[in-house]
């Protein structure tokens, strides 16, 4: 088994694990959560049909660290682990959250060589950086407002903002490692985009 045969084969098993919080879902009658599963199902395939559509193969770890990041955000809701593991679960899902974005990130950069739109490495990992900082920013803000509007606790104060960012840092900064050291296994001559292609 490859590595991207094992990738699909974790994808399959947190495909069979969601379906089973769709089962829990109804039978708590947790109906907004019942859709979130749906979705999350549905995004767990959207990377291997883009891979397939343009034939390469993203980074490995991407599609894994994106089903673990849904998997803690499904279960967190549905077995109420925010809530029991209070404050420590909901870091660790940021911090898990912000790797997986920065992955995606990272493969969006690839993809963007592969159509041969230039980008330097050292902006790849920069702007890794940067838009999931803007990404967790941006969360943070959006909790608050859903607080406000619909009367939630999504959003526990400054502290808890405040070590959200810390989490979802120390998540990019994980991400900017992994991409480095793809980056460092290159071969010469070639660019970003040939990391789509392992092997070749």
């Amino acid at each position: 088994m490859n590595r991207q045969q094992f990738e699909y084969a974790v994808l399959l098993a947190f495909e069979i694990i969601f379906l089973g919080f769709a089962v829990q879902a109804v039978l708590i009658e947790d109906t907004t959560r019942f859709y979130v599963v749906l979705a999350s199902m549905a995004l767990l395939v959207v990377p291997v049909l883009v891979e397939k559509k343009i034939s390469i193969v993203l980074p490995f770890g991407t599609k894994s660290t994106i089903a673990l990041a849904l998997f803690l955000h499904i279960a967190g809701g549905i077995n109420r682990w925010y809530w029991k593991y209070m404050p420590y679960y909901d870091k660790l899902a940021h911090g898990v959250s912000a790797l997986a974005l920065g992955l995606l990130i990272f493969s969006f950069f690839l993809v963007m060589d592969y159509w041969e739109i230039r980008v330097r490495p050292s902006r790849i990992l920069l702007g890794m950086f940067i838009l999931v900082f803007l990404f967790g920013l941006s969360w943070e803000v959006g909790e608050y407002y859903i607080d406000v509007l619909v009367q939630s606790s999504y959003n526990n104060g400054v502290t808890d903002s405040i070590l959200d960012m810390v989490s979802n840092t120390i998540g990019s900064i994980v991400a900017i490692a992994m991409a480095a050291h793809y980056l460092r296994s290159m071969p010469e001559g070639k660019t970003p985009g040939s990391l789509l292609h392992p092997g070749q």
